[in-house]
């Protein structure tokens, strides 16, 4: 399962595009000057994902992936805005209730007997695929329904495996520090400067996969000391 996301900035009439690709034993930290498929082509070469989970992107949708989770936190927001648009308009409200309750579900999967949590999934997709079916007169509900109708498949998928997430907040922890980093520092100044900083995250998060921490991460780039080193340190 890989999660992916993406953050960017422009610094001195150039625009930077940190991608950040999460598996369970690896993060992959990548900066480039676009935000297009190939990136994600580069990154993967002839590998293929058993899910992609990422917003709804177009680059992040033809990702290889034999299976595709839509980050439901991303889509709570989109309907948000419908919802706040057209406040008398329930459908968007329906949404946001089953999505909320199908990602309590999966919190809660390992405390249900599974028949139990078979029928309660059931039920939460008769009433999504009602919702779904329904007349809309707004333009922008329409178009969240017709994405839903597209990637149906890849609304509720984690509720069909245990081991893929119903969001992308993964990726969104990891990209955090570098959205500090780059309100702190300004951005890059070079290709050289932003290349080290992407190795250097993605072996310090690596490591941060197992319990190694970042300077014990820093100081075996280094290799054995050739001097005793002080005790205590």
């Amino acid at each position: 399962m890989i999660h992916c996301d993406e953050t960017g900035s422009r610094v001195d009439g150039q625009n930077w595009w940190q991608w950040v690709f999460c598996s369970p034993n690896a993060v992959l930290h990548v900066i480039r000057f676009n935000r297009s498929t190939d990136v994600i082509r580069d990154v993967m070469g002839e590998h293929e994902a058993e899910v992609w989970v990422s917003d709804c992107w177009s680059p992040q949708l033809k990702a290889p992936a034999k299976g595709r989770q839509l980050c439901l936190a991303h889509q709570l927001r989109n309907l948000q805005a419908v919802v706040e648009q057209y406040p008398t308009v329930s459908w968007a409200s329906h949404v946001q209730t089953l999505f909320r309750y199908a990602t309590h579900l999966h919190h809660h999967r390992a405390k249900l007997p599974a028949e139990v949590f078979f029928a309660k999934r059931q039920r939460l997709e008769g009433l999504f695929n009602k919702l779904l079916s329904r007349s809309l007169d707004q333009p922008e509900a329409r178009k969240l329904q017709r994405r839903y109708m597209k990637y149906r498949d890849a609304v509720f998928l984690f509720l069909h495996r245990t081991d893929v997430n119903p969001t992308n907040n993964l990726s969104e922890q990891r990209l955090r520090p570098s959205v500090i980093h780059r309100k702190v520092t300004g951005g890059f100044r070079s290709n050289w400067g932003a290349h080290c900083y992407a190795a250097l995250k993605s072996l310090i998060d690596t490591a941060a996969l197992a319990g190694t921490s970042p300077f014990e991460t820093i100081q075996n780039l280094f290799g054995t000391p050739l001097l005793p080193l002080p005790v205590g340190v």
